[in-house]
């Protein structure tokens, strides 16, 4: 092979590795801009994810406050605690509170618009089988709520209990003032229960 020839072969091969290089950098540069851009897309999906979470919760706590989200009342009956304070003690079924005025006047013999009653929660257990109730009034006449409350008990035990525990409860049932709250205790540990309101009252 004459030095002629050598040089074209030479020149040759020298075109071929750069043709190869420029197109192996041209291939680096476009997966580098494809990893940039698709690490510029991922981000802006974070911060949108992250923004739309932010925005979620921020509706959530919203809701919350205002009490807008399904099972949050606005607010909570007052007499709440001295309650939990009641049914802390002893077996209790589950109670439902009891708001409807037609219900409380009719069933109860209470009137949800009786100005000397300050505060009241009527709870009582759904189940017919169960005859439960706890009732206390928040009032600035306390004999006037207790005579309230034993009508309330006298119809529990003539009309209501239909069963023989339910008479038994019913008989026993109690009706007593702590302060200024009047209450009607109608359950397997009504004394228990009592003790344990008085002392909730007390610590107020």
């Amino acid at each position: 092979m004459n030095l002629k020839n050598m040089k074209k072969i030479i020149a040759a091969a020298a075109a071929i590795a750069m043709c190869a290089m420029l197109a192996a950098c041209g291939g680096d540069s476009g997966s580098a801009d494809n990893a940039s851009t698709s690490a510029e897309s991922t981000s802006a999906a974070a911060d949108v994810s992250e923004t739309e979470t932010e925005t979620e919760a921020d509706t959530e706590e919203a809701e919350v406050e205002s009490g807008t989200v399904e099972g949050v009342t606005d607010s909570e009956n007052p007499l709440q605690s001295l309650a939990d304070a009641a049914t802390s003690v002893g077996e209790w079924p589950v109670l439902m509170e009891v708001t409807d005025p037609q219900m409380l006047s009719d069933f109860f013999l209470l009137d949800a618009e009786n100005k000397n009653y300050r505060n009241m929660i009527v709870l009582q257990c759904p189940m017919s089988a169960t005859m439960t109730e706890l009732i206390i009034i928040e009032t600035s006449d306390t004999d006037a709520a207790v005579s309230d409350l034993e009508a309330r008990k006298q119809k529990a035990i003539e009309q209501d209990a239909f069963y023989p525990n339910d008479v038994d409860l019913a008989n026993a049932s109690i009706v007593g003032t702590e302060g200024d709250y009047a209450y009607f205790i109608l359950a397997w540990d009504a004394a228990e229960a009592e003790k344990a309101l008085a002392e909730a009252v007390k610590a107020l």
